[in-house]
Order: structure tokens, then C-alpha cells, then sequence
């Protein structure tokens, strides 16, 4: 895959939270897995909205409730 060169400003603490969450010691590589993250996320958005718009079986989805995931017991201490 060919690549491109960027300059870029990020949040620093950001950047150190991204790369002892995922091990990643390459900001490139930490930049890579965020446009991926970034991109699929956009694309589920666009399903549901398009999902809302045209409804398959007669159901209808208004909108996606995020606080579902509220109380799940996240790992983020790796414990």
C-alpha cells in the first residue's frame, strides 16, 4: 500500500493514551489505526442512518442509543 507523508498536531496526552492502550509505538501506526477506526465508524453511522431511512422487515430504527454501552465493565487498565 503506498503512503503518504503528513505533519500533524495531536494532543500529546492523547497520543501517549492511544499508544499505551493499543502497545503501539509508532505514531504512524497509532494514526493508522485511528483512520481506520474513524472510517468504519463513519460507515456504520451512514448504514444506520440509511437503515432509519429504509427499513428493512417493517421495523424502523429512529436512532442508535449509545447508552447501552454505559454500564458494560470496560477493561482499560488491562486488569
Amino acid at each position: 500500500m503506498a503512503k503518504v507523508k503528513i505533519s500533524a498536531t495531536v494532543d500529546p496526552v492523547r497520543l501517549a493514551r492511544a499508544k499505551q492502550l493499543t502497545g503501539v509505538r509508532s505514531v504512524s501506526e497509532v494514526l493508522e489505526r485511528g483512520l481506520a477506526a474513524l472510517i468504519e465508524d463513519e460507515l456504520e453511522r451512514i448504514h444506520v442512518e440509511g437503515y432509519a431511512q429504509h427499513p428493512q422487515a417493517g421495523e424502523t430504527v429512529q436512532s442508535v442509543d449509545t447508552a447501552v454501552w454505559d454500564d458494560l465493565p470496560w477493561d482499560e487498565e488491562g486488569e
